[in-house]
Formats: C-alpha cells, structure tokens, sequence
C-alpha cells in the first residue's frame, strides 16, 4: 500500500488520505481495519477484470485483528513462500459460477452475482457456496465471500460466516494473472 494523496471531504470534515493499491503482494498483512478501508472505496468486481483463474492471497485473518502485528510476519512468509493451501478461484460461465484452487484441484463450488455487501450495503460481487446442487459440507454453506475492485486486476474481500449475526472472518485478495 502507498499513500498517493490527500484530499479534502466535505467543508469541516477534514482530510480524507486516499490509498493507492500497486499490488496484490502489497497487501498482504495489512490491519483488517485498512483493508475494509480499501474495499468501501472499490467497486463491484466483474470477473472478466480478473479472468479465468485469477491468482488468490490470503490477506489477514480478522480475529487477530488486535493483535495483528503477531501474526503478520507468518502471515507475510508463508504467503510469500506458498505455503498457504489456497491459490485462488476459477470463474466459469460467463463468471457466475466458479471453484476454489486448493493445491492445484478446483473444490468449493460456488454461484457468482452482484449484490449488497453484508459490510456497507453497496454493490459487490458475492461469492455464496449454498446451493443444493453443489453439495459443499456445513459450514462452507454459510460462507459468503464479496469482492470489490481496488485496482485494475485486483480484487479485494471478506469472507463472511452469515448465519445468526454476520462474522467476518478472513481478507482475501485476487488478482488477474
């Protein structure tokens, strides 16, 4: 992340510092707090921005966001040196459909549409892996995934647990390759 500018809101509300988003890579570590920052001023991503397989990070864990400073040099290396599972997600039919990536093999189908976000209401693309006729196991059926594009070929987002009260519980990214 790097700051490119500030600018001024509203008369009395003071500067506004705008983020900038050059890589993927770049925000992987990153406070929970300023990746939502970074999402609420996105857009809702079309996966054709993305292509077909775009590559995956995981970006933070939302639990350990007070204590995230722990946890981000893990985080950092074993992204950097792939080992982390994940890889990303495929979109398939005109991308309202895909898979994960996990080690290789395509699991976790899930349906792909532009809908509110469970974070702030605006669009967003929702990924939602709870339909009968792709049999994911409990409780990836009460996973919702949103992205929103940060960047051209970058996609930020929340996974969401959306059963009772709605728990984010992880920051994603995807970038086209």
């Amino acid at each position: 992340m790097s700051v490119s500018a500030a600018d001024h809101d509203a008369p009395g509300q003071g500067r506004r510092v705008v983020t900038q988003v050059e890589s993927l890579s770049s925000l992987v570590g990153g406070h929970p707090d300023a990746l939502r920052k970074i999402f609420g001023a996105g857009k809702a991503t079309d996966p054709a921005e993305l292509g077909e397989s775009p590559r995956g990070r995981l970006l933070a864990i939302a639990a350990g966001a007070d204590v995230f400073l722990l946890f981000r040099p893990l985080l950092r290396g074993a992204s950097e040196y792939g080992l982390l599972p994940w890889r990303g997600k495929t979109f398939d039919h005109g991308g309202n459909s895909g898979q994960n990536v996990v080690l290789g093999r395509k699991l976790a189908r899930f349906h792909a549409e532009v809908g509110p976000s469970h974070l702030d209401g605006r669009p967003a693309l929702a990924l939602t892996y709870d339909l009968p006729a792709y049999g994911n196991p409990w409780p990836l059926r009460a996973v919702r995934d949103e992205l929103r594009t940060v960047a051209p070929g970058i996609a930020i987002g929340p996974a969401i647990f959306t059963e009772s009260l709605p728990t984010t519980l992880l920051w994603f990214g995807l970038e086209a390759r």
